[in-house]
């Protein structure tokens, strides 16, 4: 191994932390209070543009909230959270591509985040690639088993993959978690209706029209009538 000479100039981060703390020392109160004002008010700014951004997302200006959050993530760029709401902006405004490119930075750098594996579930299911979709909802639903919507994107996926039985048996989880969400017996409907169990399927059908799922009166009229 070479030695260094006591006269080499190679880095060193003691004298380096050493010299900082000198030179900061010089510096008057004054310019020290403006100093820290402008950092005050520039993070101020920064969160500025996250919050404003999740306002126009909630009320459905997608366009603006994606300017705000690029904003805020051109200074923040590995913020998890906005890098997964800039993600559903994307989602909403049809960039999928772009969108599927922020859930998997997310991931990247928060593998256990639910939201962003069942969004990136929801971006292969729509891609017919079902199998990745489910892998992504088994890990969701690892993570959090009484996460209903990541049980009931892994029924979906099964129930297009045609494995029948997981897909009933997750739907079923779905329910036994939340009895009120109504898009889970529709589509158990469907399931039940296609492996000739017609009564059963009739009766989500009635289930799902009570909880006002859009379609489910037309479905029962057409199968059940």
């Amino acid at each position: 191994m070479m030695k260094t000479s006591p006269n080499s100039t190679s880095f060193s981060p003691t004298k380096y932390l050493i010299a900082f703390v000198h030179q900061f020392r010089t510096i008057s109160p004054y310019a020290l209070g403006l100093c820290v004002f402008f950092i005050i008010y520039f993070r101020m700014c920064t969160s500025e543009s996250d919050i404003i951004g999740n306002k126009n997302f909630q009320q459905g200006n997608f366009q603006a909230a994606l300017k705000y959050y690029n904003d805020y993530l051109n200074l923040n760029p590995h913020d998890i959270k906005t890098l997964y709401n800039r993600g559903r902006c994307y989602d909403a405004l049809g960039f999928t591509e772009k969108a599927a490119l922020d859930y998997e930075a997310v991931l990247d750098r928060d593998p256990d985040n639910v939201k962003a594996l069942l969004s990136f579930s929801q971006y292969y299911y729509n891609r017919q690639k079902y199998k990745a979709a489910i892998n992504l909802c088994n890990s969701a639903t690892m993570i959090d088993k009484e996460n209903y919507l990541a049980h009931y994107y892994k029924a979906r996926a099964l129930h297009k993959y045609g494995d029948v039985l997981r897909a009933l048996d997750a739907y079923n989880t779905v329910i036994e978690l939340n009895p009120d969400y109504g898009f889970a017996y529709f589509q158990r409907s469907s399931l039940m209706i296609s492996i000739g169990l017609r009564p059963y399927g009739c009766y989500d059908l009635q289930v799902a029209d009570s909880l006002h799922v859009e379609g489910a009166r037309a479905a029962y009229l057409k199968y059940c009538r």
